[in-house]
Formats: structure tokens, C-alpha cells, sequence
């Protein structure tokens, strides 16, 4: 017997209904790829309501780390929180140009605390061409063996985050990331030559 025309399901309907299912996670779908500013590269995993104080919250659910950390975040809070989708090759291209540009030199008078305070900022921002000036601001000193601890930290975290996101979106691995850094500036201090 021949369906009735109007049982039938229509395409656009269908296209209509997985638009409003993504716009319901905040503009994500289950498995798309996203970056966080402090937890890098993770994935939308699904979503879910919860009452928290008496209010009635959609969550959508993020896993970075492998599996190893699960974040549930209210989705009028995902933009809030820095998640956003993983950065294009055009942005990826800028970040690796600001990479050799001139490093900026240290203002006379800041304190080492204060600089900190901007770096992180910058490495918070979760803009790859920020973390990326990071980079370049601190690769002058990665050979100076009194270099303070929380410089190397901030250093390597802010060499950690690009080079995630570079992997992620040329879908390679980390370690040829960081090459495609190293090839612009220094990432490990050079080895001292020993006297023959």
C-alpha cells in the first residue's frame, strides 16, 4: 500500500531537525573535535539535563585527555568557558608565521609576576596565534640555564597547547608538531659541547 504524502518524511525536515539537535549543544555535535584554552584538544561525547539548584541546566559533555577528563558544562556557558571548534589551517598557518617574527624584548621596570600574569593570559586565550607569541616571546631564554621554574612551566605549556592543536588539525602526531615548531624556534635547550 503507498505511503500518503503526508507521512512521508521530507529531506528538509530531516536537515531542519539535525540543525535545531546542533544548535541544542551549542553548535557542536556528538564527536565534532574541540579546544579548550587549559584542558587542549578534546571531543563533544554527548549531552544531558541536570537540576542544580533548583535550576534546570543542558549540559554538554567534553572528554579531553584521552578519556581522562570529563567536562560537563552548561551550554550557555561553553563560549564563556573558551570551548571552541579546533582552529582552521589559515589560523594554524598564522600562529606558525608569528613563530618568526621578532620576539617582543621585556619592558624595563615589569616584574617578572606581572609578565607572567600577561603570558598566561595570552596562553589562556585559547587563540593559537597568541600561544604562539608566547612561544616566541620566551624561546630567547630556553638556553639560559637560570631561567626561572615557572618560565620553563609556562613555556612548555604554552609548546604542549599548540603543538595539540597543530596535530590535531593536520591529523598528525604531536611529535611532528613540535618539529614544525622547532623548526622556527628553539624548543629544548642545545646540548653544552664537551671538551675532547
Amino acid at each position: 500500500m503507498p505511503m500518503e504524502p503526508a507521512t512521508m518524511p521530507k529531506p528538509d525536515a530531516a536537515r531542519a531537525t539535525t540543525t535545531a539537535a546542533t544548535k541544542d549543544m551549542a553548535g557542536f555535535a556528538v564527536g565534532d573535535a574541540v579546544m579548550h584554552p587549559a584542558h587542549g584538544v578534546g571531543r563533544v561525547t554527548g549531552e544531558s539535563a541536570a537540576v542544580v539548584g533548583g535550576e534546570s541546566l543542558e549540559l554538554i559533555h567534553f572528554s579531553f585527555g584521552e578519556g581522562r577528563l570529563t567536562l560537563r558544562v552548561p551550554r550557555a556557558k561553553v563560549a564563556a568557558n573558551g570551548i571552541r571548534r579546533l582552529a582552521g589551517g589559515a589560523l594554524i598557518a598564522e600562529a606558525l608565521d608569528v613563530l618568526t617574527t621578532t620576539p617582543r624584548g621585556v619592558a624595563r621596570g615589569i616584574t617578572w609576576a606581572r609578565r607572567a600574569a600577561e603570558l598566561q593570559a595570552k596562553l589562556n586565550s585559547g587563540d593559537p596565534r597568541k600561544v604562539a607569541e608566547v612561544l616566541r616571546d620566551l624561546s630567547r631564554n630556553v638556553n639560559n640555564p637560570e631561567r626561572s621554574f615557572s618560565e620553563r612551566q609556562i613555556f612548555e605549556a604554552a609548546l604542549e597547547r599548540l603543538a595539540v592543536e597543530i596535530a590535531a588539525v593536520e591529523n598528525t602526531t604531536k611529535e611532528v608538531a613540535i618539529g614544525q615548531i622547532a623548526e622556527r624556534i628553539p624548543v629544548a635547550p642545545q646540548p653544552i659541547a664537551v671538551a675532547a
